[in-house]
């Protein structure tokens, strides 16, 4: 059966549906992180399992630059509506509220449960904990501590992270644009789709990686800013390019074989199986979180580029989410633990307890003005200027973050 070509000027559905499941891993990830053996948490369970590293494993490498160049596709399809500045303007209007209202109030519990399990039972209540939390200049708890003492953003990094590389592209979007131009010249052979990135990504693990850990504190954070701004620009690129597509829809097979085979090879290394050179072990981690992207991009654009009520639906409720969803994994995961549940059980019942609860969280969310607009969601005012609205409508139309 023939392959659907795709038209640049329809939407993508493909990178919707991708940014929806992208962040629906994130779900099944951070229960993941409570019962994982070896790495740390806000909160473990006392049950951990080795086994569970190598599905988190499957899809760490690339789950989070997937999301910065799924962001980075969406500008382009923004940008032909209006102008790189006013994309911004509009992003911080939707993204700073959210950042700020979880940072006081959503994001506290899992400070309050993560102190609580490696402290002791410090805090009578919840209560007592909240104003050393906002207390910038406290000293407590070292181990810890962020920049500004326990105040923290926790996993809602994505969102500052983003607004500094939307920043950034207004002031480089004509030397992108130019060089998009340039690209779409020429038919993308799938080796160019592998060789150009890696180029910049493995040196990138070669001489930034070992000096700079991730902090998600934006300061310091050199390699992971290197690779997830690469990966930003990368989205803008591609996004136009009508051959590229084609070309990963074409060869998905492909993809998958090497995706898969770069996956073995890395855990082959992870535990001691195959003896290589480190230079080497860096070239096989580099190329199984490129390919994944690469994997992931072809098999969506193949199948899921096609609307839906659902996406649409998923599209709006998704921020909202994402606020919400790990401090309901962190509080039902303390309290499901200590009923002395079957494992298996347990897990499921935080996974699906996570899933209703932000269900009732965005459906509580979206019925009122002021929890609408501290969770970024489209105000619904008709008497709103005809600029706002027209930006508006732009981002309704693309992907928003």
């Amino acid at each position: 059966m023939k392959t659907k070509q795709y038209e640049l000027n329809g939407r993508r559905y493909d990178l919707d549906w991708l940014r929806v499941l992208a962040f629906g891993i994130l779900i099944l990830y951070h229960t993941g992180m409570f019962y994982v053996a070896d790495w740390g948490w806000h909160i473990k369970s006392d049950v951990t399992s080795e086994t569970l590293q190598l599905f988190m494993r499957l899809v760490n490498p690339w789950r989070m630059p997937l999301l910065f160049l799924v962001s980075g596709a969406a500008l382009w399809f923004a940008a032909k509506k209006t102008s790189a500045l006013g994309l911004f303007k509009l992003r911080l209007v939707r993204l700073l509220p959210p950042l700020v209202f979880g940072m006081l109030v959503i994001i506290p519990p899992q400070i309050y449960y993560q102190v609580m399990q490696s402290e002791g039972a410090v805090f009578s209540s919840y209560l007592q904990f909240y104003p050393i939390y906002l207390d910038l200049g406290t000293e407590l708890f070292p181990e810890h501590q962020s920049p500004v003492g326990l105040f923290s953003w926790t996993h809602l990094w994505f969102i500052p992270y983003l607004l500094i590389y939307t920043a950034a592209f207004v002031i480089i979007k004509p030397l992108l644009d130019r060089l998009a131009a340039f690209l779409s010249r020429d038919n993308a052979g799938l080796f160019w789709l592998y060789a150009v990135p890696l180029a910049l990504i493995i040196p990138y693990a070669i001489y930034l990686r070992p000096f700079y850990p991730q902090t998600f504190v934006v300061a310091g954070d050199w390699y992971y800013h290197a690779l997830f701004f690469t990966m930003f620009v990368f989205g803008y690129l591609m996004a136009g390019h009508l051959q590229m597509v084609n070309t990963l829809v074409r060869r998905r097979w492909m993809c998958l074989a090497i995706s898969s085979l770069s996956y073995l090879l890395c855990m082959l290394c992870e535990f001691g199986q195959l003896a290589v050179p480190l230079s080497a072990v860096v070239l096989i981690n580099c190329l199984n979180g490129w390919s994944w992207i690469l994997t992931v991009l072809a098999w969506s654009a193949a199948h899921l580029n096609r609307p839906s009520k659902a996406l649409t639906y998923m599209n709006t409720a998704i921020l909202p989410w994402y606020v919400l969803h790990q401090t309901i994994t962190i509080i039902l995961a303390w309290h499901l633990s200590s009923l002395g549940l079957p494992i298996s059980l347990e897990a499921t019942l935080v996974v699906l307890g996570t899933v209703a609860g932000c269900a009732f969280g965005y459906e509580v969310i979206r019925r009122l003005r002021l929890t609408r607009f501290l969770f970024g969601l489209k105000l619904q005012q008709s008497n709103r200027s005809s600029v706002s609205t027209r930006l508006e409508s732009t981002l309704e139309k693309c992907a928003e973050y």
